[in-house]
């Protein structure tokens, strides 16, 4: 395949669950009393008890008052009750050829709102994903940044960003269809 550029377009980014009454342990790595119906493993952890980043490892018990694993432990010193999580769903923008490689050049964020918005960008690389284990594979290349209403966020051209065969580029918003991604990539790298 001969190298080419293109613009990767995703309108509308941001799957969002807002829960209020999630109990953490001190210490812990456990989220019980959580709606877990529409939840997947990967999805985005949002509270201020967890490190930006933090993933969605396992849901042990599912339903309304449903637990969930997250792949890092609180920060937390003394167990928190009712407390607000957001659970943010991923939004796969870009997936490298399963034969070549490509080069993320940089991406434009635009927010759709009236409001402020936080986005998180992330690298997942396939070489090294473990089967059913979240966030063993990914890495944050922007974490919790905020786009002001009317405005949009730059991943500058000056740091490129290699992906390898099957790699991907995945969007969180921490609201609901907020955000449109445009990611300049150039493709069929060997």
């Amino acid at each position: 395949m001969a190298e080419a550029f293109t613009n990767k377009i995703v309108r509308a980014v941001g799957i969002v669950s807002t829960f209020s009454t999630a109990s953490i342990g001190a210490g812990s790595s456990t989220i019980t009393s959580i709606e877990t119906t529409h939840l997947n493993v990967g999805d985005l952890v949002v509270n201020q008890h967890f490190r930006s980043g933090a993933k969605i490892y396992s849901i042990p018990v599912s339903g309304s008052n449903g637990s969930l694993i997250i792949d890092r432990t609180s920060t937390n010193t003394a167990a928190a009750t009712n407390q607000i999580v957001k659970v943010l769903g991923v939004t796969t923008a870009f997936t490298s050829s399963s034969t070549d490689k490509s080069i993320l050049i940089g991406g434009t964020f635009a927010n759709l709102t009236e409001n402020d918005v936080n986005i998180y960008v992330e690298i997942v690389d396939q070489s090294l994903a473990v089967a059913g284990a979240a966030g063993i594979s990914s890495v944050q290349l922007v974490s919790d940044i905020p786009i002001p209403n009317g405005s949009s966020f730059v991943i500058s051209e000056a740091g490129k960003t290699v992906l390898e065969q099957n790699d991907q580029v995945t969007v969180y918003c921490d609201t609901a269809n907020a955000v449109d991604v445009t990611l300049a990539i150039l493709s069929g790298v060997s």
